[in-house]
């Protein structure tokens, strides 16, 4: 006679089983800390990298938020977080966001931009924006135009042809920070409603790819057709997919951190984060994709 067992379930096991596959995908990217900073570092609020030149350009508040006191710099890293020339280039008042084309580094810095020679680290010429509010990010197209984000006044300044002109006070933009230029789209990242949209350069039609991204300051390309964005006053960093899926890759909160104007390095696969504080951390970015 043929007899049959009765099957046995152990449930602590499949749930854990289910739980692994349901939430691989989020936890399939990481950030590993490579590397910190001295802490020489004077409010350190963006940063970028100069590929031909193989260093970090790190834009220095300097003593004082939003005060027009001379006292900000920009300092020059190497990519194993070696301070080279702390004052690099000298004379800002609140530097923030920076841009770079053609040997030129572009400096938000309150109600100018501050256009800097990379050769010499000296100032070349400003751009002086007597209706700004407070000037953020900037970023560069592959034309050479220069957006420049003003978080106070709900606008977008672009500098085109060596003028200055209004570019956006469309009603989306809410406390606009985060700027990249990227395929012919313009993305913005709002810390007053927490959105992140994209915008067309030549229809200026918005569209909304991503919600709920608190304290939202820094944006920047992963060069897979995805994104990392920072919550700076909490010290998050999110990435968001080609689907505009959102996944928390890491939390400095713990930590007392702040995560601002940050900046990605993909043949290195190093993610900067300038902490408003006294330094800039490195993380490798590990992913399953």
């Amino acid at each position: 006679m043929r007899t049959y067992s009765k099957p046995f379930f152990n449930y602590n096991i499949i749930l854990l089983a289910l739980f692994l596959i349901i939430t691989s995908s989020s936890f399939g990217q990481s950030l590993t800390k490579i590397w910190e900073t001295d802490s020489l570092l004077d409010l350190p609020e963006s940063a970028i990298y100069d590929a031909p030149n193989n260093l970090i350009y790190v834009s220095n508040i300097g003593g004082k938020f939003s005060q027009h006191d001379g006292n900000g710099f920009i300092s020059t890293i190497s990519l194993d977080g070696k301070i080279i020339e702390l004052k690099w280039s000298t004379g800002f008042d609140s530097p923030q966001g920076l841009g770079l084309f053609n040997h030129q580094l572009f400096v938000a810095d309150m109600n100018r931009v501050v256009v800097v020679d990379i050769k010499t680290g000296k100032n070349m010429k400003e751009y002086k924006i007597e209706a700004a509010k407070f000037l953020n990010d900037v970023t560069t197209d592959e034309n050479g135009d220069v957006y420049v984000s003003d978080c106070v006044a709900n606008k977008i300044y672009r500098i085109s042809n060596d003028k200055v002109e209004l570019w956006s006070e469309d009603s989306l933009l809410n406390g606009t920070n985060g700027l990249l230029c990227q395929n012919g789209k313009l993305y913005a990242l709002n810390m007053g409603n927490t959105l992140l949209y994209s915008i067309d350069q030549t229809t200026k039609t918005f569209t909304l790819l991503a919600s709920d991204i608190k304290n939202a300051d820094g944006i920047v390309s992963d060069r897979k057709d995805g994104f990392f964005v920072s919550g700076c006053w909490q010290g998050e960093i999110f990435h968001i997919n080609s689907n505009n899926e959102k996944t928390l890759i890491l939390d400095l909160g713990k930590e007392k951190k702040i995560a601002a104007d940050i900046e990605y390095i993909p043949t290195k696969k190093l993610l900067l984060v300038p902490t408003l504080a006294k330094t800039v951390v490195a993380y490798r970015y590990n992913s399953d994709n």
